[in-house]
């Protein structure tokens, strides 16, 4: 038995559905996962310690009886220091996922003495598996598993046409600015100083936050709300047919570790995958996760944090609907041929074979 340690699968997180799908990938490669997620137990406070509390509870009935233990988070390896309890599980493995900004920077740091009590890691991205070996040359061997998209995008394809719609989906989170909001406003608001900007193009953000009031606000004072199409959350579904309906994703979410060691970016970026398993294209930032999918001049762009950058991209592109729909084929063909349940499950086995 493979103890699955992770967060509560009954959220809708990125962590959370990748969770699942090691789960099914585990029980295919039949090695009978249990899965032990945090929960609360009741509301508040008292709610979340009785859930601390009986999770700790479970490990220490689980553990002993693991064969090897696989933590989804870095942060979830404190607790599984209880391994300690019983001497006979030091010789038995424990993996550990890498997913990005919590292996980045100083995070790094603070996580290297738990990572190093691992037998293998496993990481999202060529670039989280880089940043981590950069940053800790003495850690254990990681192997590249990449995530895969649960949306059921259907066989055909509706290709992009025109006028030009970009779709963006992220949390509008103030502690989240890197993810490009304001980039993509800024561009917008230079293409409609500069005559560029085609009164047809529709920007559609999905998602929610508590930054949202400041960016629609942003959107008024520069001119460009009537571009703009706020969505909000959206079930699956909805999700779905948004990206069919979209030219090209945009979310030019950008790496980078400022003076105190915090790091921003996309470890992955699952809404490239997305958006590529749909026949659309993406525009991200230069440096992340999202380059393991997004080949720029291929399958889509890579662009600097700059709004001119992000602008001079845009402005041709409604004039070029062959361009977009042909980088679209190249996203779907590398999506549906490199990202599949199949290549994860070969990916995982390789890293289960680090004993």
């Amino acid at each position: 038995m493979i103890l699955l340690v992770t967060y509560d699968v009954r959220r809708p997180g990125g962590i959370e559905r990748l969770s699942l799908q090691v789960l099914e990938q585990l029980q295919q490669l039949g090695l009978q996962p249990r899965l032990l997620a945090t929960r609360h137990l009741g509301p508040g406070v008292l709610g979340r310690w009785l859930g601390r509390l009986w999770f700790l509870l479970q490990l220490l009935w689980w553990l002993p009886q693991a064969k090897s233990v696989f933590s989804m988070h870095v942060l979830l390896l404190k607790p599984l220091k209880l391994r300690a309890l019983f001497p006979a599980l030091a010789a038995r493995p424990l993996y550990c996922w890498l997913h990005g900004i919590e292996v980045w920077g100083q995070a790094l740091a603070a996580a290297r003495r738990d990572l190093r009590a691992c037998t293998a890691l496993a990481a999202s991205s060529t670039f989280t598996a880089q940043q981590v070996r950069d940053g800790f040359p003495a850690c254990p061997p990681i192997t590249v598993v990449h995530p895969c998209s649960d949306l059921k995008f259907p066989e055909q394809i509706p290709s992009p046409g025109l006028p030009l719609r970009l779709l963006t989906v992220a949390r509008l989170d103030a502690g989240e600015r890197y993810k490009g909001h304001d980039q993509i406003l800024e561009a917008l608001h230079l293409l409609k100083q500069q005559g560029d900007l085609d009164p047809a193009l529709r920007w559609i953000v999905v998602g929610d936050g508590n930054d949202r009031t400041r960016l629609q606000e942003k959107a008024l004072r520069l001119g460009v709300a009537a571009q703009i199409d706020w969505r909000g959350r959206l079930s699956d579904q909805q999700l779905i047919e948004e990206f069919g309906r979209c030219s090209v994703f945009v979310m030019p979410s950008g790496f980078s570790i400022d003076a105190a060691g915090q790091a921003t970016g996309e470890g992955f970026g699952i809404a490239y995958l997305e958006a590529a398993m749909a026949g659309r294209a993406s525009i991200g930032a230069l440096l992340g996760g999202q380059q393991d999918l997004i080949i720029d001049g291929e399958t889509g762009w890579l662009v600097s944090s700059s709004a001119h950058a992000l602008a001079d991209l845009l402005a041709p592109l409604s004039a070029k609907p062959s361009l977009v729909a042909e980088r679209g084929e190249a996203a779907y063909l590398r999506g549906r041929t490199r990202f599949t349940r199949g290549q994860q499950g070969a990916q995982l086995a390789v890293l289960l074979a680090e004993q």
